[in-house]
C-alpha cells in the first residue's frame, strides 16, 4: 500500500483528496488540517466521488505526522504558512515527492531555503500548474513552430492577476521549453484591490516578461465582470484560447477553426499525476526548481509594487 499526505483540507485539499481518492492504487491517506471543520468537509467529499481503489483507506488529523515515511505529500496550505509546513514535515519525516500548490511561497529567501531543504533530504518536489496537461494546451503545443518566437499575451478582467499570474507564466514556459524568465516591463495600476481573502491584495495593470526572444504580456482591466483569453501568435499562426467561454480559435493561412478547450478540474488531475509518480518517479507537473525560476521574478514585481503603495516595507508577498 502506498502511502499518501494530503496537507490542507481546505477548497483545494479536499479536490486533491478526491482526485487521489481517483487512483486505481491501493492509497494509505493521511489528510491533515488544523481546522476540525475543514477536515469533515474533506470526509464528506472523499464519500462524494468513486474510489479507483476499495482497499485505499483514510485518516483524518489536526497535527502533522512524526517519524513517518511518504510517497507522495501534497502541501495545499495558504501561501503563507507553507514553507513553514514543509520544514516542519521534513524535520522528522521521510517523503519521496512533494507536490505543492502556488503560489509557491510569500518570502524570496524561501525560494532558496526550501531548494536546499529539498535537496538536502533528497525530496523531488512539483509544482502544481497544471495548464501544461491540459489536453488543448497541450496539442496548441504541437502546432508551435519552435523555430520561430512565440508572443503570448493574457488579458481580461477580475481574474485575480496577483493570485492566478503564475499559471499563465508557467504555460508560456512550457510552451517555449525554458524557465529563464526575466521581467522587461511593469505597468501597474496604482489602485490595489483587496481581496476577498482579509490580508490579501490583488493587482491590476500590465507585466511584460520574455525568454530569449519570446515573449510574454500579462494584463488586467479593472472591469468587474470576468474575461480572460490567451493569445498566442508564432509566424503565420494565432491561437485565441478564450477561458471564459471555453474555446479555441485556430488561425493559420487565411482560414481559422475552432475547438473546444476543456480545462481539467483538480478531482480530474491528482489521481493520474499521484500514479504517474508512483509507477515511474516523474509527473508532468512543473518541476520545484524550474517553478522558482519563474514564481521570483513576478514575486519580486509584485512585492515592489505593493510595498511602494501601501508605503510600508513588505517582506512578504501578500497574494495566495
Amino acid at each position: 500500500m502506498h502511502k499518501l499526505l494530503i496537507v490542507g483540507a481546505g477548497q483545494l485539499g479536499s479536490r486533491h483528496l478526491q482526485g487521489a481518492l481517483a487512483a486505481a492504487e491501493s492509497l494509505d491517506i493521511t489528510v491533515v488540517d488544523p481546522s476540525q471543520d475543514s477536515l469533515n468537509i474533506a470526509e464528506e467529499r472523499a464519500q462524494q466521488v468513486e474510489w479507483g481503489n476499495d482497499n485505499s483507506q483514510i485518516s483524518y488529523s489536526t497535527t502533522l505526522p512524526d517519524s513517518q515515511t511518504f510517497d507522495v505529500c501534497i502541501i495545499a496550505t495558504a501561501a503563507q504558512v507553507r514553507a513553514d509546513v514543509t520544514k516542519a514535515l521534513l524535520s522528522t519525516n521521510r517523503v519521496k515527492h512533494i507536490i505543492f500548490e502556488k503560489v509557491l511561497f510569500q518570502k524570496l529567501a524561501h525560494y532558496s531555503e526550501i531548494l536546499a531543504l529539498l535537496q538536502q533530504h533528497q525530496v523531488q518536489g512539483w509544482v502544481n500548474c497544471p495548464r501544461r496537461i491540459f489536453p488543448s494546451y497541450q496539442e496548441l503545443k504541437s502546432h508551435l513552430d519552435a523555430s520561430l518566437p512565440v508572443s503570448m499575451t493574457v488579458t481580461g478582467n477580475a481574474w485575480g492577476m496577483a493570485c492566478n499570474s503564475v499559471h499563465f507564466i508557467d504555460l508560456f514556459s512550457y510552451l517555449v521549453d525554458s524557465a529563464a524568465l526575466q521581467v522587461t516591463n511593469v505597468a501597474l495600476d496604482a489602485e490595489l484591490i483587496e481581496s476577498k481573502r482579509a490580508g490579501f491584495y490583488e493587482v491590476t495593470g500590465a507585466i511584460e516578461y520574455a525568454i530569449g526572444v519570446n515573449t510574454l504580456r500579462i494584463e488586467s482591466g479593472q472591469d468587474l465582470i470576468p474575461s480572460l483569453a490567451v493569445t498566442i501568435d508564432n509566424g503565420l499562426s494565432r491561437h485565441v484560447v478564450n477561458e471564459v467561454e471555453r474555446t479555441w480559435l485556430f488561425s493559420q493561412d487565411g482560414t481559422t477553426t475552432q475547438h473546444s478547450h476543456t480545462p481539467l478540474f483538480q478531482s480530474q488531475l491528482t489521481g493520474a499525476n499521484v500514479t504517474e509518480l508512483l509507477t515511474t518517479n516523474q509527473c508532468q507537473l512543473t518541476p520545484f526548481t524550474q517553478s522558482c525560476s519563474l514564481h521570483t521574478p513576478f514575486i519580486e514585481v509584485v512585492l515592489e509594487h505593493l510595498s511602494k503603495t501601501l508605503n510600508v516595507h513588505l517582506d512578504a508577498c501578500p497574494i495566495t
